[in-house]
């Protein structure tokens, strides 16, 4: 965990987000349509639910989300990832999605307000995730369900060291990946019941490249060389963790994910 305080945090996510905003309603990873739509499938919304999705980034939860269910608010703490929001709910008229912007640590909604929350993909930069689960689920219904999918790390401690050391390398903004049983134990500690704990990967296609990951966010040309020696050579446990391929010196690889999701 981070030794930062919560709110230099939150100014490192804003410096990250804020300049690039747009380049994640192009993502391919993050508006992945199929990852996307499973994620609706999973969950099993009702008409006449209200959704929160916190960090929503550009918005591609809670505009998948939105015509299965009553209202949807995308709440997240970088006003430029809301503003892309609003673009891309107005692109594909939907109407019944509102922008809220602020910290996941401090959420500005009355006890049960809401029958789903959702976090997908931003779970890694909250300043402090077990805090973030309390208000999550003080926000949820009795009988709400809590679903995240975000980027993770295997159970070994090394792997788990520097795969987080290779994602603050790429964005300083990146507070932690966690593998599976601290989600689990953390879940549980805020009084919710795991009811699907799924491993896989978060690509782009076939592999993620690495390129564009690095642009994406902005990356420094210093930590791009060093993430490029990182890649390169790689043990065989973390090319296996990564699934790392540089055919003619092209990297590509894809991150571990976990879908979580929990009810109240």
């Amino acid at each position: 965990m981070s030794q930062m305080s919560n709110e230099t945090i939150y100014e490192q996510v804003k410096a990250s987000f804020g300049p690039n905003a747009n380049m994640y309603t192009k993502s391919q990873g993050h508006a992945d349509a199929n990852a996307l739509q499973q994620m609706v499938a999973q969950v099993g919304p009702q008409p006449t639910d209200k959704l929160l999705d916190i960090g929503t980034g550009a918005g591609h939860t809670a505009i998948v989300f939105a015509p299965a269910v009553a209202e949807v608010i995308a709440y997240d703490l970088t006003p430029q990832m809301l503003e892309e929001t609003r673009r891309n709910a107005a692109a594909k008229g939907i109407i019944n999605l509102s922008v809220q912007q602020g910290a996941a640590e401090k959420l500005p909604f009355e006890t049960g307000t809401f029958e789903i929350v959702t976090c997908r993909l931003t779970t890694h930069h909250f300043a402090n995730l077990s805090q973030a689960l309390e208000e999550m689920a003080r926000v949820l219904k009795p009988g709400g369900k809590l679903a995240i999918v975000d980027t993770t790390v295997p159970e070994d401690g090394e792997l788990d060291h520097q795969i987080n050391e290779i994602e603050i390398l790429r964005d300083p903004s990146h507070v932690r990946n966690y593998p599976g049983s601290e989600w689990r134990t953390m879940v549980e500690a805020v009084g919710l019941r795991v009811i699907e704990l799924e491993h896989g990967y978060y690509n782009e296609g076939y592999k993620m490249d690495f390129n564009d990951w690095t642009h994406r966010i902005g990356t420094t040309p210093e930590n791009i060389t060093r993430l490029t020696a990182l890649f390169q050579n790689a043990s065989p446990a973390l090319t296996e963790a990564l699934q790392i391929e540089i055919p003619d010196g092209k990297i590509g690889f894809a991150l571990p994910r976990i879908t979580l999701i929990a009810v109240k």
